[in-house]
């Protein structure tokens, strides 16, 4: 498959939602990804597999989640303009603690970790775009664990807020993953929101 325009001008509109870029330096980054087609329930990492490139989602929707007591636990959903990977294991070569698949058909640019140190060392900005996500994705990893300390409640309308307009792409069963609350549960508390919002009326 080769790149199209429109995911070269998504990628840099993300980009560029933090550096500014000339058209020399954002060809020279461009030239590093790859574009690539996931089908619905198609792996682009699996557990014990060590994770060789990041993804920016460029249409579709993927999910990270793990393995426990045969059970998934989502640890984060990627929709279109999103990056998802597993930098730990990709930073220390490691086996992945984690599946990355596909909710959906997608379409991903893919970028391996030999290019990325290039690109650090030849283009200064690309180097801070990086520094940003990962104080981002840190950041988004510390409010995680906090989060899953609040109530069943709380947690359902903190993930609304954050992924709303993408909810109709999740099953019920992933948003309970998610909030690692059984399905019932969340009908339950999807229930008494219906209901407060009728009594209000």
């Amino acid at each position: 498959m080769k790149i199209q325009p429109y995911m070269l001008l998504a990628l840099r509109r993300n980009i560029e939602n933090v550096v500014k870029l000339t058209d020399g330096e954002f060809d020279q980054i461009a030239s590093r990804f790859t574009p690539k087609l996931i089908r619905k329930n198609q792996f682009l990492l699996e557990e014990q597999d060590k994770c060789k490139h990041d993804y920016f989602v460029i249409k579709g929707a993927l999910r990270q989640y793990r393995m426990h007591d045969t059970k998934e636990w989502v640890n984060q959903f990627a929709f279109e303009g999103w990056w998802i990977s597993d930098w730990y294991s990709m930073l220390n070569n490691t086996p992945s603690d984690f599946y990355i698949d596909a909710l959906e058909n997608s379409e991903v640019l893919q970028v391996n970790k030999k290019a990325l140190d290039s690109l650090f060392d030849q283009i200064v900005k690309f180097d801070k775009f990086y520094r940003v996500m990962f104080q981002r994705a840190f950041s988004a990893q510390q409010k995680r664990i906090a989060f899953m300390q609040k109530s069943a409640e709380s947690r359902y309308e903190e993930f609304v807020s954050m992924y709303g307009r993408f909810e109709t792409h999740v099953s019920q069963a992933q948003i309970a993953s998610y909030l690692g609350i059984t399905r019932e549960s969340l009908s339950r508390i999807k229930n008494l929101g219906i209901k407060r919002l009728i009594d209000q009326k």
